[in-house]
C-alpha cells in the first residue's frame, strides 16, 4: 500500500485527542507494519455517496487526510468501510469526512420518531371536546383538515434517519440504554396536559397549535434522552441547538390538510386563545417511551410501534 506525502491539511494537532472516547475511534488498530487500521460499520445505501462519480469524494477524502479507504462492493457480506493511514490521527481525520457525508445523508427525510403517547381515553375525550368547541366558534380559516386524530395524540422526543435495518437495531439498543437515565427519577411520570401556545411570536399567522405538557420529571428524562441520542449520529440534525426540548402535544397543523395546503400556509389562532388558552385536557400516568415509524400511519390509526422503553 502506497500513501500520497503529508499535505498540509494534516499537519494539525493531534486529532485523535478529542476523539479518544469515542467508540468507533477506540477500534483503531496499529499493524504490524506499523500502519493504523480501522474497520466500522457503514450502511450499504452510503456506498455510491462516499465513492463518488467515478470515485471523486472517495479520493478527495484520501487526498485530504493522507488515507486510503476501502467500500466494500455492493454485493461483498461485508459492511464495513476501512481506513489505512500511516498516523492514527489521519484515520480518524478520514473518519470524520466520512461521518460528514453520512450525516448529510441523514438531512434527505426522518425515518422514525421517539414518542410519548397521550391518546388515553380522558386526554381523548377532552380533545374531542376542545375541538367541538373550537368548529363551533366558525373561526375565518379554521377547518376540520386542522385537527390532529385522537387516535394520534402524542409528544415527540427525537427524530432519526435510520438507512437500515443494522441503524434501526442500533437505535433500539441505544433505546434500553436510556434506562439508566431514569435512576434519579420517579416513574412512572405524572403528565399533565393543560393550556395552548404556538411556537411563533405571532399567533395570527402560526401553522401549529400545541397543548402544553407538564412534567418536570418527563422533562429531565426527555432532555437527557434527546443528549444521549444526538451523540449516536442517528438523529436528524438539530438546527437549533437546543439543550432542552419543548415538551407540547400537537392539536392543529396545516399539514394536516395534506393535498389542501398551499406553500405557506398558516392560520389565526389569536381567538382560539383567547377564549380557550387555559384548556385542561388532564393527566396521565407515562410509564414508556416509544420508537415510531413515520409514514406508517394509516387513516386514524396511530404510526406503527418498532420498539419500546417500558419503566
Amino acid at each position: 500500500m502506497s500513501f500520497k506525502v503529508e499535505t498540509k491539511a494534516c499537519q494539525s494537532p493531534d486529532l485523535h485527542c478529542e476523539d479518544e472516547n469515542d467508540p468507533v475511534v477506540s477500534h483503531i488498530e496499529q499493524e504490524p507494519n506499523g500502519d493504523f487500521k480501522l474497520a466500522f460499520y457503514v450502511p450499504k445505501s452510503c456506498y455510491g455517496r462516499l465513492i463518488g462519480l467515478k470515485g471523486a469524494t472517495r479520493r478527495r477524502i484520501q487526498d485530504l487526510t493522507n488515507s486510503e479507504v476501502s467500500i466494500p462492493g455492493l454485493m461483498d457480506e461485508s459492511t464495513d468501510v476501512v481506513i489505512r493511514a500511516k498516523q492514527r490521527s489521519h484515520v480518524v481525520a478520514a473518519l470524520r469526512q466520512i461521518r460528514h457525508l453520512i450525516t448529510s445523508m441523514r438531512k434527505m427525510g426522518a425515518t422514525h420518531f421517539l414518542t410519548v403517547t397521550l391518546n388515553y381515553s380522558n386526554i381523548q375525550d377532552r380533545y374531542i371536546e376542545l375541538k367541538k368547541n373550537i368548529l363551533e366558534a366558525q373561526l375565518p380559516g379554521i377547518d376540520e383538515g386542522l385537527f390532529i386524530s385522537e387516535n394520534c395524540l402524542h409528544f415527540t422526543i427525537s427524530v432519526f434517519v435510520l438507512l437500515d435495518d443494522e441503524e434501526h437495531q442500533r437505535a433500539l439498543n441505544e433505546l434500553q440504554a436510556c434506562r439508566s437515565l431514569l435512576a434519579d427519577l420517579k416513574t412512572p411520570f405524572q403528565v399533565k396536559v393543560k393550556g395552548l401556545e404556538v411556537t411563533n411570536a405571532d399567533p395570527s399567522s402560526t401553522r401549529r397549535l400545541y397543548g402544553r405538557i407538564e412534567s418536570p420529571d418527563l422533562q429531565k428524562f426527555a432532555d437527557r434522552c434527546f443528549a444521549h441520542f444526538q451523540r449516536t449520529g442517528l438523529c436528524t440534525s438539530d438546527k437549533y441547538h437546543r439543550d432542552s426540548i419543548q415538551m407540547h402535544m400537537t392539536i392543529m397543523n396545516v399539514q394536516f390538510r395534506q393535498a389542501a395546503m398551499k406553500p405557506g400556509d398558516t392560520f389565526d389562532a389569536r381567538e382560539i386563545l383567547e377564549r380557550f388558552g387555559d384548556f385542561d385536557f388532564g393527566t396521565i400516568q407515562c410509564q414508556a417511551v416509544k420508537m415510531c415509524a413515520l409514514r406508517s400511519r394509516t387513516g386514524d390509526n396511530f404510526y406503527k410501534i418498532t420498539g419500546c422503553l417500558e419503566f
